[in-house]
């Protein structure tokens, strides 16, 4: 009898001891949770350095795990801020002066590349709109109509912008959407000071990580935006002024850089293959859209295709970009809340006839556009993000940077550039 009462507390003390074991996982995986949850919201930039060295000591696919639980709890968190707060979307445009402009109406333009615009959805923040010569009123349009803004050339607007809701299941979830016209713009791009890291035996090259000092005072510089993945999630292929960090892989989504200053986009080996003329060019995922079809993979649910740290129907901050059809715009979208199906659309409703994920999460995902400083500033410009909650500071992309980026300057026979900030209201300014 004896023996087995010694025996029986043995069991139980070792159910005990496994008990509270398991709460103590649970309660430690709670925390991890409630804080990779609110860190991003709080402090994208702290945010993104845990889960990097999280990453770091307990591997990616544990991170990632943790990392999708936690978007799912902010995506019951969003869905209850939106009812409470009586349909405040969750982006804002940044700019405070904006320039009024007298409505004009846009007329609805429908082709087999032009996509119906859930924009009507938002009536109480429709913007009102307004013609440009050779930007807004290009195909495609949208309801509310495209709207100027940022810096002029030659007293001309390059650049227009809207907002789009592109999941029906989230109202709130809205994305802004910049279309830059290329017929006037010189596109480039920059490798960070670390990202993306090089394959072993690659050429040495400078990499400073900033928009070149020549051109940050040469009057010249629009706009920048981020770049992809890191290295370690994809290895996605990047060459830079003919030096190849990574090498292209087949059949994934590649934004390339010719020497007569042309850009395309499509799949390596397909619409991108290597040429004598092919400069430059950084890979990020399979195609988004390809000649304007939404890839039907975005919604398998996987995290090997665009996310590597997220699924593809994980809802966070995304980006991309798209070319139109006829060559002619670019198209960058981003927002918060969003799959990779309704990034997809939002780069659709755009404009876009291929178009590809650049890098995600709250931290990483910024679109800037420059404005002269005062004489006598360590700097000639200062950046003005696009959306109140980007991360992005007055020297973005003009100090030294780890990751990746695209910049945006006139054309060298483009003259008369004027600094006038040009704004409009489809999405509310705090």
């Amino acid at each position: 009898m004896k023996t087995q009462s010694v025996t029986f507390t043995r069991i139980r003390q070792r159910l005990h001891r496994w008990t509270l074991a398991g709460v103590t996982f649970l309660v430690v995986l709670g925390l991890l949770l409630a804080v990779l949850a609110a860190l991003p919201a709080l402090s994208p930039g702290i945010g993104a350095s845990v889960a990097d060295k999280l990453r770091a000591v307990v591997g990616p696919d544990l991170v990632a795990q943790v990392e999708s639980a936690s978007f799912r709890i902010q995506d019951v968190f969003n869905r209850l801020r939106f009812r409470l707060t009586g349909g405040r979307p969750q982006i804002t445009w940044a700019d405070t002066e904006p320039v009024e402009l007298p409505p004009t109406p846009v007329p609805e333009i429908r082709g087999p590349d032009a996509q119906v615009s859930t924009q009507g959805a938002l009536m109480d923040i429709q913007p009102r709109a307004i013609s440009q010569p050779g930007v807004v009123d290009a195909p495609p349009s949208i309801a509310g109509g495209w709207q100027a803004f940022g810096p002029l050339v030659s007293g001309t607007p390059v650049m227009a912008r809207v907002s789009v809701q592109p999941d029906r299941t989230r109202a709130y979830a809205l994305a802004a959407v910049v279309r830059i016209d290329l017929s006037q713009t010189r596109l480039f791009i920059v490798p960070g000071t670390v990202e993306p890291v090089a394959a072993k035996g690659a050429p040495s090259f400078n990499r400073p990580g900033t928009i070149p000092p020549e051109v940050q005072v040469s009057g010249t510089l629009l706009a920048a935006f981020n770049g992809g993945f890191k290295a370690i999630h994809g290895g996605y292929g990047m060459r830079v002024d003919g030096v190849t960090i990574l090498p292209p892989k087949e059949g994934i989504a590649t934004l390339a850089f010719y020497r007569d200053g042309s850009v395309r986009l499509g799949a390596w080996g397909r619409e991108i293959t290597a040429t004598n003329d092919l400069i430059a060019y950084r890979q990020n995922c399979p195609l988004l859209l390809d000649a304007g079809q939404v890839n039907p993979s975005v919604n398998d649910g996987s995290r090997k295709e665009w996310g590597y740290t997220v699924k593809n129907l994980d809802t966070t901050w995304r980006s991309g970009v798209g070319i139109s059809r006829d060559g002619r715009f670019l198209i960058y979208a981003a927002g918060n809340s969003l799959t990779v199906e309704s990034l997809a659309h939002a780069l659709q409703e755009g404009g876009a006839y291929y178009a590809m994920q650049l890098d995600i999460n709250g931290y990483y995902t910024r679109f800037v556009t420059y404005a002269p400083l005062k004489a006598g500033s360590r700097y000639s410009v200062e950046a003005v993000k696009l959306l109140d909650q980007m991360s992005a500071g007055s020297t973005q992309f003009l100090s030294p940077y780890d990751r990746d980026f695209f910049y945006v300057t006139t054309v060298p026979q483009a003259s008369g550039r004027t600094t006038a900030q040009m704004g409009m209201k489809d999405l509310p300014r705090n």
